[in-house]
């Protein structure tokens, strides 16, 4: 897990704020163990995360995460954060496929993302971009949405969930309020998403 060290310089974008994160894995030789578990933090109150276990990778196999990730991220693309991500369709499909990298990898499938791209920590590589409270309930929404309309295995869906709902909270780097982040239960996110129109 990404944990900050002594006092660093002033923020740049080749400096970024030391920080906890929910990646569970800094440094280039950092591979994730799965079924681990991050411990909470004070630092905006972020809560723990806890990756999910082999039974998703068994269960959703490499190709249901991969199409899970892939109409999540075309939903993403389509919503209020679509700025976030590359307007060239290329740059994008490759994105997608780095990110389903790492979602298979962290469940405990083949190491693709962690040997192509070193480092694991996932709240570093999000500094360059603004992600804000209501960024992070976006893309909660569409990853419900994702998760009901790609068939992804209705019995690991609040595993999973159990996973990115507290990992979001570690990946806002612009705050818009002094509250604390919304914690969204997966069964609060049904009764919230579940059904709902989509725009």
């Amino acid at each position: 897990m990404c944990q900050s060290a002594p006092p660093i310089p002033p923020i740049s974008p080749s400096n970024p704020p030391a920080h906890v994160c929910g990646c569970g894995g800094h440094g280039a030789s950092a591979t994730p163990e799965v079924g681990r578990r991050v411990p909470a933090s004070h630092e905006m109150a972020m809560p723990e995360v806890p990756f999910p276990s082999p039974r998703v990778l068994a269960v959703a196999g490499a190709d249901g995460l991969r199409r899970l990730v892939r109409h999540h991220h075309g939903l993403l693309r389509q919503s209020a954060i679509g700025h976030l991500f590359a307007a060239d369709d290329g740059e994008f499909a490759a994105l997608v496929e780095r990110i389903a990298d790492y979602v298979v990898e962290v469940c405990g499938g083949p190491t693709l993302f962690t040997p192509a791209h070193g480092n694991i920590c996932m709240r570093t590589r999000h500094f360059p971009f603004s992600i804000t409270e209501r960024g992070r309930e976006i893309w909660l929404e569409k990853l419900f949405q994702a998760m009901e309309e790609s068939d992804f295995p209705a019995e690991l869906q609040e595993e999973y969930w159990a996973w990115m709902e507290p990992f979001t909270v570690r990946m806002i780097n612009r705050r818009t309020s002094k509250a604390q982040p919304v914690h969204l239960p997966y069964a609060l996110a049904r009764a919230r998403f579940s059904g709902m129109p989509r725009q």
